[in-house]
């Protein structure tokens, strides 16, 4: 692909994320939002969560100690610390590092 070419799809692929990200701004900043986008908010990220939690699951198996406690040990240090410190960082980096050091172990 020539330069200039390349050049063009640069700026037309950020100018296309541009707008997307202007949009909610350009829409909302006259009218406050409908009782439709406050259900979103407040509903979907948890079901998100859910659904990241079925799925990363969904291949463990409970014959063996190794196939299942690093897993459900990361799961519960995020729980207890997201409760105790109300802090999301550390809950997911600390289980992160929780997960990877026991699947070295196990």
């Amino acid at each position: 692909m020539p330069l200039s070419k390349a050049i063009i799809v640069t700026l037309l692929i950020g100018l296309i994320v541009f707008c997307e990200r202007l949009f909610p701004f350009a829409l909302f900043s006259r009218r406050k939002p409908g009782n439709m986008i406050h259900i979103f908010e407040r509903y979907i990220p948890p079901l998100v969560m859910i659904g990241l939690l079925i799925y990363s699951l969904r291949d463990v198996r409970f014959a063996a100690i190794s196939g299942w406690l690093p897993q459900f040990s990361a799961i519960s240090f995020t729980i207890v610390t997201y409760l105790w410190k109300k802090n999301s960082l550390v809950s997911i980096f600390g289980a992160t590092i929780i997960y990877m050091i026991l699947i070295r172990i196990l």
